[in-house]
């Protein structure tokens, strides 16, 4: 698990829940964020894997959900083990109350004090449950730190400073002395195997940590050195990736400018020593080189989907990872292209809250720094579509796809704004290039499939639809989709299955209503399609297309006083779409 988002953990790794659910334990994950998402592998070893989340949730809302399982399970005399996973202190800082005013200058620090308080309510109701839950083994770790600034960094991902890469570890239990500090060097890949040694269980297999228990009885000195990476540079943005070695005073970063800093006596990492220190240095790259066998492992990212790539961008992360370079390639060195960096960050941050503009200007001031900067020409693309340039998008979405030739995503793109183009062929031979490279692309089948039903191949459409339904079962609009196509192919029987499968997913959804009525009015049943398009209209009034049909089921139920008010709000609005207005019109005239 080299990055979020486009890695999945081994199925044959061994991990501590894993252990614990084969020792008998009674296992559950309560995850705060999408970055967790089961899909990648790590719900393995859990009885629950609590990820009922669209992209993030609050920690009450986390640990609410931890209670009631325990709650559940109360009279299960099995050991548990459960995993509280908390999500708060990432940008941006926005603490609820009444932190946010108690640290309303120091906001990320509101957003550690609320989840402080989440596990200590946590901790406080474990206690309430009796003697063998106080006596519980509690471990609480950080994945990471954020740099607020320094180094230029505003928050983490980029480099591998102590800013970023140094976390609290804190251990409870009969095996643990309270109150003491360990002031030797430790790593977080020594968690899992030091919580397996303080049950009792046999070691962890294959674990590259080792037990922190010897070191915490003083009857061992800990790791010699600690290793870190970060190869979101590589993955994301063309640039180099960053890894770190350090023993308990010396620490090493291998970059294309490599550093060399004392810990000791230069806490914060200000002053590079590698060019007055090359001994040393070169010390620490032997050590270095035997910790990764002198190369960067084995680095298999998987290809992200557009949902995935969306919801990680909701989350703060770059959602556009780029296809590797041959070996070999030199790579812009992180620390000269932070500048850049913060700027796509903030055209990245613009987008989310949605001023298309901003980011627009924001991506072209990369690309003058950075001119194949895949990201940035992303996200230049997507401003640019969202404001209605589909011409100009098309075009940098083609930029894109020349950067990252694996992307579905951005021929799929392209089908989109082709599409508002009114250029039909190219769509469906865009989208047609998308299943190439991803057939399971719901979204490329779902257009695929409008698109073919606009020109009458209603039997091709349909099999696009049932593609995508099937790929994503629970997406509710899919089977809208998909009964619309039923409906107009006069394959009723289907089409009702598709519609009462959307109401059972999305039960006021308005576009579900809208098919439910279409599926009515074709069944003759045109008073209950009545009722179904009004249900629909009170949920969307601005669906002029849903009015046009309303309309129409008035007139035919001879009450033509009504059909005509709809007209003329067609036939005058300002919005309407001008072939709804026009179709408006010609039904005035009858």
């Amino acid at each position: 698990m080299r990055n979020n988002g486009n890695f999945t953990l081994d199925a044959s790794a061994a991990t501590l829940a894993t252990a614990l659910h084969d020792a008998g334990y009674r296992t559950a994950a309560f995850v705060s964020a999408f970055v967790l998402d089961r899909r990648y592998g790590l719900a393995r070893g859990f009885d629950r894997y609590d990820d009922r989340l669209e992209i993030e949730r609050r920690g009450g809302e986390t640990a609410r959900a931890l209670q009631a399982w325990l709650d559940e399970t109360a009279g299960d005399a099995r050991p548990f083990f459960a995993w509280l996973h908390l999500y708060d202190p990432h940008d941006p800082y926005e603490p609820p109350a009444p932190f946010a005013s108690a640290f309303a200058d120091r906001p990320y620090d509101g957003e550690i004090a609320y989840d402080d308080a989440v596990l200590g309510g946590v901790l406080a109701r474990l206690a309430a449950r009796g003697p063998r839950d106080r006596a519980a083994i509690v471990a609480v770790v950080g994945d990471h730190g954020e740099s607020l600034g320094e180094h230029g960094e505003a928050t983490h991902g980029l480099f591998v400073y102590e800013s970023a890469i140094r976390v609290p570890m804190l251990l409870h239990g009969p095996r643990f002395t309270r109150g003491r500090r360990v002031q030797a060097l430790v790593r977080t890949i020594d968690l899992a195997p030091t919580l397996v040694d303080a049950a009792g269980l046999p070691p962890l297999a294959r674990a590259d940590g080792r037990s922190l228990l010897p070191l915490i009885a003083g009857s061992e000195t800990g790791p010699e050195s600690a290793y870190s990476e970060t190869y979101f540079p590589q993955l994301y943005m063309n640039w180099a990736p960053l890894r770190s070695i350090q023993d308990s005073r010396w620490k090493f970063i291998d970059a294309p400018a490599p550093e060399l800093f004392d810990l000791a006596n230069d806490a914060r990492e200000s002053s590079n020593l590698a060019p007055r220190e090359p001994s040393r240095a070169a010390a620490l790259r032997r050590a270095f080189d035997e910790v990764t066998g002198g190369s960067e492992g084995r680095i298999a990212p998987a290809a992200i989907d557009r949902e995935t790539a969306r919801k990680l961008a909701a989350l703060g992360y770059i959602g556009a990872a780029v296809d590797r370079p041959a070996g070999g390639t030199s790579r812009p060195d992180p620390k000269t292209m932070v500048g850049v960096f913060n700027r796509l960050r903030g055209a990245n941050d613009a987008l989310r809250r949605g001023d298309p503009a901003a980011a627009q200007a924001a991506a072209r001031e990369v690309l003058a720094a950075d001119r194949d900067n895949a990201f940035a020409t992303l996200v230049l693309a997507r401003a640019e579509m969202e404001q209605g340039a589909y011409r100009s998008a098309a075009a940098d979405y083609r930029r894109y796809a020349a950067l990252v030739p694996s992307s579905a995503d951005a021929h799929h793109s392209i089908a989109v704004c082709l599409s508002r183009l009114g250029d039909v062929d190219g769509a469906l031979a865009e989208d047609g290039a998308a299943l190439a490279l991803d057939p399971r692309y719901a979204e490329a089948r779902e257009l695929r499939g409008g698109l073919l039903a606009a020109r009458g191949r209603l039997d091709e459409a349909a099999a696009e639809l049932r593609a995508a339904v099937d790929i994503a079962p629970g997406n509710a609009l899919f089977r809208v989709g998909l009964a619309r196509v039923l409906v107009d192919a006069k394959r009723l029987d289907e089409a009702e299955r598709e519609v009462r499968r959307a109401l059972e997913l999305r039960a006021e959804d308005p576009d579900a209503l809208a098919a439910s009525a279409s599926l009515l009015t074709a069944q003759g049943q045109l008073d209950a399609a009545r009722l179904a398009y009004a249900r629909a209209l009170a949920r969307r009034p601005d669906a002029d297309d849903v009015r046009l049909d309303y309309a129409g089921v008035l007139a035919k139920l001879g009450r033509p006083a009504e059909a005509r008010t709809e007209y003329e709000r067609l036939a005058t609005g300002a919005a309407t779409p001008d072939a709804i207005r026009r179709a408006a019109r010609e039904r005035l005239r009858r």
